[in-house]
């Protein structure tokens, strides 16, 4: 269940891909496809070790890790964002302000991944891993998920200021109620 939600995580950062208004930049969408891919691979490779029952330590390892990439992408994609913004023109009012709490965030969820990390290594070992073994994997997917959930936010707050881009997102958004990242605040 968890790595199931890991693959709609990185769902949502390969929509943010795709909303991003100059792709003709160095970050591909196929690059970000393939990237992206590869952690899911990751998340379904869990789900499969799950059901053979050879789930281990370093299967934990492995998920924080996949968790971690697909934020790293959404994160390189906002900072990309904002830049491009900048650089066309757009004037973004907030632009320092926006990397800066982007940056803020990022070091936050860093910390938390790897207090994760540290607290399952220290009894992973012991007969205690699996009492910690599936909040540790919900730990890191809602802290992943607040992380993805805030890029994506302050993606289409960023791209509220390039004309016509706004009412493209509008158009694309499914209307699932909760749905990640059409909050638009920072």
């Amino acid at each position: 269940m968890i790595a199931t939600k890991g693959v709609k995580l990185a769902s949502s950062v390969m929509e943010t891909a795709a909303s991003r208004p100059d792709k003709h930049d160095e970050i591909s969408s196929c690059t970000t496809k393939q990237t992206l891919a590869m952690y899911v691979s990751s998340f379904v490779k869990l789900v499969k070790d799950a059901y053979d029952k050879k789930f281990n330590d370093e299967s934990i390892f492995s998920l924080i890790g996949a968790f971690r990439g697909v934020a790293a992408v959404g994160r390189i994609l906002l900072q990309d964002t904002v830049a491009n913004i900048n650089y066309v023109g757009y004037s973004l009012p907030n632009y320092s302000l926006v990397l800066d709490e982007d940056n803020t965030s990022w070091r936050e969820f860093e910390q938390e991944m790897n207090n994760l990390e540290e607290k399952f290594r220290a009894v992973s070992k012991s007969t205690k891993a699996y009492e910690i073994l599936r909040p540790t994997m919900t730990a890191a997917w809602i802290h992943t998920m607040l992380y993805i959930s805030t890029v994506v936010g302050r993606h289409e707050m960023v791209l509220g200021y390039v004309p016509g881009i706004k009412a493209r997102l509008r158009a694309s958004d499914d209307g699932e109620p909760g749905a990640l990242g059409r909050s638009g605040s920072v």
